[in-house]
């Protein structure tokens, strides 16, 4: 599914923060890239969606090379970024964060589907889908943040350091719901 190759990326025109990454990531796994803080983490997933400088090698999806690509392109080919820190707006409500996950799309029917298939998998923001973000807790925040990057319903999901900033309890339940994304339940 992805396959990065020889990968050295960096922001603006300084050096290269990460240098000669390779990574494999098949179908259906769930793949954890840990180290500690400035390691270069998120500027791996930053260069996978198109927001670092790349000085060389390859990012491939499905064969697809997604280096010359723009964040637009990406996700339209099926990738979405969460990146750290619950980014919100917090002053629009949980299904105004949602729908603007949407954006890509100008089909209403498929918005107003994809949003049910949210809701099913995150039932505790359809309860609190009119309120404004900011009052929700740190854990209902990430999962609007999640949430949101479903609305395109990408093949791949990057979560950059989906727990942080969360108890130990929040970040079990953020983790449970991982693996839901990844193994759903049938439909009854």
């Amino acid at each position: 599914m992805l396959k990065i190759s020889n990968l050295s990326a960096g922001y603006g025109k300084g050096p290269a923060i990460i240098k000669n990454i390779d990574i494999t990531v098949g179908e259906g796994e769930i793949v954890t890239i840990i180290g500690p803080n400035g390691a270069g983490k998120s500027t791996i997933l930053r260069s996978i969606f198109s927001i670092t400088n790349i000085h060389q090698g390859e990012i491939n999806f499905f064969g697809e090379d997604l280096v010359p690509l723009g964040t637009e392109h990406i996700i339209q080919r099926g990738i979405c970024y969460v990146p750290q820190g619950r980014s919100i707006f917090p002053s629009m409500t949980v299904q105004e964060n949602l729908e603007m996950g949407a954006y890509i799309y100008d089909d209403k029917k498929q918005i107003q589907h994809n949003l049910g298939q949210v809701y099913a998998q995150f039932p505790d923001l359809y309860e609190r889908r009119h309120q404004v973000t900011r009052a929700l807790s740190g854990g209902q925040q990430q999962m609007v943040s999640i949430g949101r990057a479903l609305m395109v319903q990408p093949k791949l999901l990057l979560l950059d350091e989906p727990s942080i900033g969360l108890s130990p309890k929040l970040t079990e339940e953020v983790f449970e719901k991982c693996l839901e994304i990844k193994n759903p339940a049938p439909p009854s």
